[in-house]
């Protein structure tokens, strides 16, 4: 990290700094979309609701059913993981308690879905790809295979905020045109949809009279900025504004190979659907992503291949004023 204190001269003697960072996600098989929207909703709702969505890749997960045993309350089976090398095995031990008597194997060519039964009762119902993915299965294979790679970023806002991720992406043309290359080119994979919610946290950063161009006299400029972040409790952006720059830094963090906005051109003064960041004079962006909670990473060619995803990025390149991406590297 650069001490900005090692300079003096600086135009601004206070600086501000853009954060949004993941607070909420959930994870859907691409297949399982429809089901999920008809449903009751308990993770995302009217308060927090998901505007922005990740559509993610990743190996097929399914169940041998040649492999289904049963001995008492015991069952041992297999699931399958696909890749474009072969395949890995992963070998499973179960045991439920409540069984009085044969327990059986119930699933259907693709093998993507599976129940074990006792007579009519239903001991479990599950898919290979979610199950795969619990903290109590080990398995014997490179844990890395089964992480998601990010394929696009996109948003949903509409009007008043109403259009939410999981009715736009019923009408998403990229995301059939994934379908339609997943199934010509990658059958050996299955398609996600990682829906989102961000929050917004915010920093001053003042450096003091003694690290200022006096000469410049950006008093008044520094008391306006300082002021908007106190009277607002933070930086005042419009929710549809903020949408906007978290949409386009992730597409700039992760490079996504579906998507064509943003990659080389944020932040650009010139974009207007974030212009309230250059009106207020933010210095800088921050967004992070924590998805360690969960088994699995998000990666992508340029972002790599891990749970915590941070970046930094400078809403002016001036030279003379702090630099939060000289502190952050």
């Amino acid at each position: 990290m650069n001490n900005p204190f090692d300079k003096i001269d600086y135009k601004f003697g206070t600086e501000g700094i853009l954060s949004m960072y993941m607070d909420t996600y959930q994870l859907i098989l691409g297949a399982d979309l429809e089901s999920y929207s008809k449903q009751k909703n308990e993770t995302f709702n009217d308060n927090n609701p998901c505007h922005i969505y990740f559509i993610l890749k990743r190996p097929k997960v399914t169940i041998n059913p040649d492999s289904f045993k049963s001995r008492g309350k015991k069952v041992k089976f297999d699931f399958i993981i696909h890749h474009q090398d072969g395949y890995g095995i992963v070998h499973l031990n179960a045991e439920f308690l409540e069984a009085k008597s044969k327990l059986e194997l119930i699933t259907e060519y693709p093998y993507n879905l599976f129940a074990i039964m006792e007579k009519e009762k239903t001991h479990i119902f599950a898919r290979p790809s979610t199950l795969i993915d619990s903290n109590g299965i080990s398995d014997n294979i490179n844990p890395d295979i089964l992480n998601y790679e990010v394929l696009y970023i996109g948003q949903a806002y509409g009007k008043n905020g109403k259009r939410t991720a999981i009715k736009r992406l019923f009408k998403h043309e990229t995301l059939q045109k994934i379908y339609t290359h997943s199934l010509t080119q990658n059958p050996e994979s299955d398609i996600w949809i990682m829906l989102t919610s961000f929050s917004q946290a915010d920093m001053l950063l003042s450096i003091g009279k003694n690290h200022i161009n006096h000469i410049r006299n950006s008093y008044k400029r520094d008391k306006n900025l300082v002021e908007h972040f106190f009277n607002n409790k933070g930086f005042k952006i419009s929710e549809n504004q903020k949408i906007n720059f978290t949409e386009a830094a992730l597409i700039k963090y992760f490079e996504p190979t579906y998507n064509l906005d943003f990659k080389k051109n944020f932040p650009d003064k010139k974009h207007k659907s974030y212009s309230e960041c250059y009106k207020l004079d933010i210095r800088a962006l921050n967004i992070e992503l924590d998805t360690s909670e969960h088994i699995r990473n998000l990666y992508s060619k340029k972002a790599g291949n891990k749970n915590n995803h941070s970046a930094m990025f400078n809403f002016e390149n001036d030279s003379d004023r702090i630099s939060f991406l000289d502190m952050y590297e």
